[in-house]
């Protein structure tokens, strides 16, 4: 079983996807994860990030791999090694914002994240989870939320795993140019699959969008 969950930064998918992961039983899978750590490692090794052939040959030898915490959430091991933190800082979500335009890594990156899909089930968020990576998968999801309440999340969220965040109007700018950079990028563009159920979480609780979700879910398996 597949669930796929896109969505601009900020709308809640991955609090959502994770608990909707417990919630049926499956693994759960951030795409944007691989790529974080495509681009750590590439600043680590001093890869160029316009060196697209090298970028995807060290997109497919990544020794990267996931593991589920007890709370649900996602350990991002290389080689062993929890890197979970080090891949979300400011500058890694830059690196990798320019490493995933690339249609060669994006090939690898997509290889593997279907081999994880085929070994677990897993509900998958990301940018273009349902349209590219899993087109045929029967559960879509589209969240989305107002810029402000986007943002006020997103500064929340840095402020508890560094201690602090950027002021609020520059967390939104940041969003705002994260926004029109993937859904302007060539390849695997932040769209909504046209059979996606799209929410609105600007409003609801996390239990909530997940109650939708599976209401949603239960309606198309029957």
């Amino acid at each position: 079983m597949v669930v796929t969950i896109d969505g601009p930064a900020g709308c809640g998918k991955s609090t959502v996807a994770k608990q909707l992961a417990r919630a049926l039983g499956l693994t759960y899978l951030d795409t944007g994860a691989t790529y974080r750590t495509l681009a750590y490692v590439a600043t680590l090794q001093h890869v160029s990030l316009t060196d697209e052939a090298q970028l995807a040959e060290l997109a497919w030898q990544l020794p990267l791999a996931l593991e589920m915490t007890e709370d649900g959430g996602l350990r991002v091991l290389l080689n062993g090694r929890d890197i979970s933190k080090e891949i979300r800082t400011e500058a890694v979500t830059e690196a990798a914002a320019v490493v995933s335009q690339y249609a060669a890594v994006r090939a690898a990156m997509v290889a593997r994240q279907r081999k994880l899909a085929a070994e677990h089930g897993v509900v998958v968020e990301g940018r273009d989870t349902g349209s590219v990576v899993f087109p045929q998968a029967l559960f879509k999801f589209f969240l989305t939320a107002s810029p402000s309440v986007r943002a006020k999340r997103r500064q929340a969220e840095l402020r508890k795993m560094y201690g602090s965040a950027s002021p609020l109007k520059f967390v939104q700018e940041q969003l705002e140019y994260r926004d029109g950079r993937d859904i302007e990028r060539k390849v695997g563009p932040l769209v909504k699959p046209v059979d996606a159920v799209e929410i609105d979480t600007t409003r609801k609780s996390v239990p909530g969008v997940v109650q939708a979700m599976l209401k949603a879910i239960r309606q198309r398996a029957a």
